[in-house]
């Protein structure tokens, strides 16, 4: 496969680069690696997203050059859909994605539809990010730069080094990445150092509305107002709730819209909560998943809480 895009790669001069909604470290990591490896080859390389960046990631190399907005008659040769389970996920940028000859799906997503020309999908792998080095190495093209968006991308989707998808091959690759001189703590400090107090007193509002199911497994709380930001709390919820002891599975009901519920899950082991995400329309990872669901967020919280109890009470 990576032969078969190495080739690809040679053969084409323009390039269309894209990832999912909600973008966060591993999308844009991946992003701006493959766009620099690109013109390192002298290739005509555009990155192209229907979100803006979050500021947090403000200190990625080259980050300026993502564009939010294209011409009409923009054509490529070749699309490269990064990190994105479905291509419907790239939002406004689907539309650019027929008109290039090839579209290339580079994804770890176990949930993928494979819709791409090419299908790159690796579902043991911690990020995309880990896939594109595994590329770059093979092209011979790595520079500080190109280590720090693959250092950023792999540290955010393997949740700074702790999920499950942290193997001895990450390690390997992260101590390569480390060789030119990237330093852990200052990734640390721009990726999570940007709450402000209303935030943290949000959050203690989400952790005082906790609730349990009898047996302990299952934690979830209900957040009837999400606040609309350029940065997400998400990640930084379930942080904290994986401190409980006997939980198996967490869970965000977000009320986004009048009769519209926002689902995230996280799983610490056993559970696979992509398959319970899938049940509802939606996908993502064994660990880590979500949907979007079509009703008020009471009812929603019943049906799901109902399904997750066959996983947890076997």
């Amino acid at each position: 496969m990576m032969k078969r895009i190495i080739q690809l790669i040679k053969e084409n001069k323009s390039f269309l680069i894209t990832a999912h909604l909600n973008l966060e470290g591993d999308a844009l990591g991946s992003e701006i690696a493959i766009f620099l490896l690109l013109k390192k080859l002298r290739k005509k390389a555009t990155i192209f997203n229907h979100d803006k960046t979050p500021s947090a990631y403000a200190f990625l190399p080259q980050v300026n050059k993502i564009k939010n907005n294209l011409g009409e008659k923009e054509n490529f040769d070749v699309a490269l859909v990064l990190d994105c389970s479905d291509s419907f996920r790239t939002g406004k940028v689907k539309d650019y994605l027929g008109r290039a000859k090839t579209i290339i799906n580079i994804d770890h997503h176990i949930s993928n539809t494979y819709f791409g020309d090419i299908n790159w999908v690796e579902p043991k792998a911690s990020s995309t990010a880990e896939m594109v080095y595994q590329l770059c190495k093979k092209l011979n093209i790595l520079d500080r730069n190109i280590a720090l968006a693959l250092y950023t991308g792999i540290f955010t989707d393997s949740g700074n080094f702790t999920y499950a998808n942290t193997t001895a091959k990450v390690h390997k690759i992260i101590s390569e990445l480390m060789k030119y001189n990237i330093y852990p703590h200052k990734v640390y400090e721009k990726v999570h150092s940007f709450c402000k107090l209303s935030d943290l007193k949000f959050i203690g509002r989400i952790l005082n509305n906790l609730k349990v199911d009898a047996s302990g497994k299952i934690v979830w709380s209900l957040i009837k107002k999400w606040p609309k930001k350029e940065y997400d709390l998400t990640e930084i919820i379930f942080s904290i709730l994986r401190f409980l002891k006997e939980a198996e599975v967490f869970i965000l009901f977000k009320k986004i819209a009048k009769n519209k519920t926002r689902v995230n899950f996280r799983s610490r082991s056993k559970v696979d909560v992509n398959r319970i995400a899938k049940f509802f329309g939606g996908g993502g990872h064994k660990r880590a998943s979500g949907t979007t669901v079509e009703d008020e967020i009471y009812n929603v919280e019943k049906k799901v809480i109902s399904f997750v109890k066959r996983y947890t009470n076997g």
